[in-house]
């Protein structure tokens, strides 16, 4: 019994063999990104022709046309137009900021602030109310606001900040 097992440790034993095709595939890996990173560093240090192209490039259309090319306009980029109840929303959405804003500066005293936050939220919350009461839920706003500027609960120039973001929005 003892012969067998020295056999078996006499005998070359077959380690971990790299197969032919992994080799290659490492091989094939390392040389493609040698030549991406020569590629990259070719366009880093400005080298190669100036017309050139990276793949990026080319297989994206142009930003802008070319500068010679008299049959294109320059395009500029046009904005949709703001609807009204896209405006008063927005308009809505910076009140209800400069509400929390003065608040946190004591330009509103805390109280008032959240009163009107909760109306300027009850506002937002119907959004399908058609616009002329809308409007006439900023009217109401208005009126608080200038009550309360009179009540010495808001800052004059906080009051006159939010009375002109309602203005904006009308």
């Amino acid at each position: 019994m003892m012969a067998g097992r020295r056999e078996q440790r006499a005998r070359p034993g077959r380690g971990f063999r790299l197969p032919w095709l992994a080799l290659a595939g490492v091989a094939a890996t390392i040389v493609a990104a040698a030549t991406l990173v020569a590629g990259i560093g070719d366009t880093l240090d400005g080298g190669g022709p100036p017309g050139r192209l990276l793949p990026l490039h080319a297989a994206s259309p142009p930003l802008t046309p070319p500068p010679n090319d008299p049959g294109r306009a320059p395009s500029t980029p046009v904005a949709p137009p703001e609807s009204p109840e896209t405006r008063l929303h927005d308009a809505l959405v910076r009140l209800r900021l400069s509400v929390s804003r003065g608040v946190d500066a004591g330009d509103v005293r805390g109280d008032v602030g959240l009163d009107l936050t909760k109306v300027i939220e009850q506002i937002l919350d119907r959004p399908w109310t058609p616009l002329e009461h809308r409007r006439a839920d900023v009217g109401r706003l208005h009126q608080r606001i200038a009550v309360r500027a009179r009540q010495g609960t808001i800052a004059g120039r906080r009051a006159d900040e939010l009375h002109l973001i309602l203005d904006r929005a009308t």
